[in-house]
């Protein structure tokens, strides 16, 4: 009789425990709803047509809903040469506010360059990748 009541008193008190950490709320998630909209990450260069020792501007234009993001957490642009491994760098862009972030390069090779930037911003992150070729 004595394990009986012990046993339901253990069972109880589990029971008690298990509803008392559940939550039908998000009570401890502050984000606001506009942080869960997808970001829109464009990502570009000028010249278009580049050619080697050329200095061109990498630009990535970052909005979500209609607002241009002028505060993420990190923008970087990764540039790989495609067949050289030892060609990869990854570098942080600069802040040139309206939701634009830029990096200057000038591409000392010829060769197809895989462009990735890396936006990130709040729990979300975008990487779109474009190809850039380089000509003599």
């Amino acid at each position: 009789m004595k394990s009986r009541f012990w046993l339901s008193g253990v069972i109880l008190l589990m029971v008690f425990a298990l509803v008392g950490c559940g939550s039908s709320g998000h009570d401890g998630m502050n984000m606001d709803d506009g942080m869960m909209e997808p970001l829109n990450v464009d990502l570009s260069w000028s010249p278009e047509s580049v050619k080697v020792g050329q200095k061109v501007t990498i630009e990535v234009h970052v909005a979500q809903k209609d607002k241009k993001v002028d505060k993420a957490d990190e923008v970087q642009i990764e540039i790989a040469k495609e067949g050289d491994s030892s060609a990869h760098e990854k570098v942080a862009a600069e802040n040139a506010g309206e939701g634009k972030y830029v990096l200057e390069k000038t591409f000392e090779s010829a060769g197809t360059y895989s462009i990735t930037s890396h936006v990130t911003y709040g729990p979300q992150h975008s990487m779109p990748t474009k190809k850039l070729t380089v000509s003599e």
